[in-house]
């Protein structure tokens, strides 16, 4: 006998991209629909920019540059999703996380008890050369819980 499935909590990663917008569409449409908490999360890969800086694409001066404007940029995602939810009457609470996607993502996971990750849908063939794809196909092989992939 399969076990029941309920969803209390939904997290949906928000990473600017159209993909990760239609996820957000999907997660708040849930939210409303099944009465579930929501929460957008951001995250800034550090790991990510210091390896740009030790192969010289960044240098010390442009990095903390560099994380300003994603950590702006990624307030403003946060933002519009946030708008969403509300022209659908659904409170979303917001995370912009500092750090790698495949450490933060289960930590919240993990203290915010989320039933359901909601990501933005990639092509398995860019895994290998997609910083995005990558991410996603990482959180996908190390959660705890369902994780649905909006197209």
């Amino acid at each position: 006998m399969p076990k029941s499935f309920l969803v209390n909590h939904i997290l949906v990663l928000v990473d600017g991209t159209e993909s990760s917008f239609h996820a957000a569409d999907r997660a708040i449409d849930m939210a409303r629909s099944l009465g579930a908490r929501l929460t957008a999360m951001a995250v800034i890969d550090r790991e990510t920019l210091h390896q740009l800086l030790s192969v010289k694409i960044l240098v010390d001066a442009e990095l903390s540059e560099f994380e300003k404007e994603l950590q702006e940029s990624a307030k403003r995602h946060l933002a519009t999703v946030r708008q969403k939810g509300l022209d659908h009457r659904v409170v979303i609470d917001e995370v912009l996380a500092t750090g790698s996607v495949e450490e933060t993502v289960p930590r919240e996971v993990q203290a915010r008890g989320v039933d359901l990750i909601c990501i933005g849908g990639f092509q398995s063939s860019r895994v290998a050369r997609d910083l995005l794809a990558r991410q996603r196909q990482q959180i996908l092989d190390r959660a705890a819980c369902p994780v649905l992939v909006v197209k």
